[in-house]
């Protein structure tokens, strides 16, 4: 409850990563949901009056329009900032200069056109700083923040990082992508501060040294309610499991994108293994998610699996409206991941009563705590044992539910947005 004697904090937030997810429907994962959470709670909260901008580019100022056209709970949230009218045209223009540079020049000159298209966006749509009246806090909750004033008040401002993968793994990834977070970094003065989903990534950032750690808040995420729920509608299941073509048999899910880093080689082997290892006639595995830096591995693993190929399925994109019946219905969803700055996915298992099995690393077990099954991601045996273990105990599918549930309820939207608040007036008060 809002205290009535407290001023309402004035707060800008940055909703780039909203507007460019709208204009491309593949970035819609939890980051999306995430930062969409982030809005509507503060929109929603007394304490608080919230302005939005969308400093990223001209691009995204765009797909914020239309996607506050759609939505609802932000109607009457101003956005701030300007884009010129001919913004579209520009945007078409340079998808179609990447897209030819991508393909004809594959190493230095899409570093040329991203770099000078960003100063010739940057002419058009000059990033926001503030606004009138000014604000008490600017938040940027996955885009890099603007400048900071050379002279005159600023306010605190705050930036969202969910993990260090790009510098901890880098390996693993491309290099527009540890150029993206270096950037991102690189954004911070000393008297900004951050938030992070995780104590785990806190020490990664303290590590790291991208902050002290006294300025480093950790506010824990949360899984979408309307998405993610219990769901045990024959219908809805039937027609989920003919989609796949299962039929009724049992099935153990793992969805995410599919790259190196969620290990779903792992789950593959594992799998095998233990169909193999017990002869089992009935188990399925599916496989969901959209193709990654993993793809090429996890066919190989595929290949590899022989019989036991058929019994692996692969659907690809789920919709969102079969999210909760796919999780529901599953003995287990598997998500040995080899790091996490949070790990959205098993916490949207266990709000769906799905029991867990996940890694005892990096964040995951902040997440999971003794809701779930935790396994060495490395150890493919004991990942292939507690498939089994599900598999084979009812008892223990049930008693995993029911913990699943207590914890998840633990994750909420209203702790999440409190607790961002939290972080907002403690700044203030500093």
């Amino acid at each position: 409850m809002s205290d009535p004697c407290r001023a309402r904090m004035r707060v800008l937030l940055d909703i780039s990563t909203l507007g460019l997810a709208q204009l491309h429907p593949e970035m819609r994962g939890g980051s999306f949901r995430v930062h969409g959470h982030l809005a509507e709670g503060l929109a929603s909260s007394p304490d608080c009056q919230l302005l939005f901008c969308a400093n990223d580019s001209s691009f995204a100022y765009q797909g914020c329009m239309e996607y506050l056209r759609t939505s609802e709970r932000l109607t009457g949230v101003p956005l701030v900032g300007s884009s010129v009218a001919w913004a579209p045209q520009l945007r078409g223009a340079m998808s179609l200069v990447r897209s030819s540079a991508r393909r004809f020049f594959p190493h230095a000159f899409p570093a040329l056109i991203r770099d000078g298209g960003r100063y010739l966006d940057r002419q058009i749509h000059p990033v926001v700083t503030d606004a009138s009246p000014p604000v008490d806090v600017f938040h940027s909750p996955g885009t890099r923040l603007p400048p900071h004033p050379k002279r005159g008040r600023s306010p605190q401002r705050f930036l969202s990082i969910y993990d260090l993968i790009p510098f901890r793994f880098p390996e693993l990834c491309d290099d527009l992508l540890v150029h993206w977070l270096s950037g991102l970094i690189g954004s911070l003065c000393e008297e900004d501060w951050v938030m992070a989903p995780s104590e785990a990534t806190r020490a990664d950032l303290c590590e790291h040294d991208v902050a002290s750690p006294e300025r480093i808040f950790v506010v824990p995420l949360a899984a979408d309610p309307e998405r993610f729920y219990p769901c045990a509608e024959p219908g809805r299941a039937a027609a989920l499991r003919e989609w796949l073509g299962i039929g009724t048999r049992p099935y153990l899910l793992a969805l995410n994108t599919i790259d190196v880093r969620k290990n779903m080689e792992g789950v593959v082997r594992a799998f095998v293994q233990a169909v193999r290892q017990e002869r089992i006639s009935d188990l399925t595995l599916v496989l969901a998610g959209h193709p990654g830096g993993g793809s090429e591995r996890l066919t190989a693993v595929l290949e590899e699996a022989g019989e036991v190929r058929e019994r692996v399925v692969l659907p690809g994109y789920v919709p969102d409206p079969e999210l909760a019946p796919l999780y529901s219905g599953a003995l287990g969803f598997v998500y040995p991941s080899f790091y996490e700055g949070f790990g959205l996915p098993p916490l949207e298992a266990m709000q769906c009563g799905t029991p867990v099995i996940t890694s005892r690393t990096s964040s995951l077990p902040e997440v999971v705590g003794e809701a779930g099954i935790l396994v060495d991601p490395h150890d493919c045996d004991a990942l292939s044992q507690a498939m089994l273990q599900l598999y084979r105990d009812a008892t223990l599918r049930e008693r995993l539910h029911q913990a699943s549930l207590q914890r998840a309820a633990q994750f909420s939207r209203e702790r999440f947005i409190r607790e961002t608040l939290a972080a907002y007036r403690a700044a203030l008060s500093s």
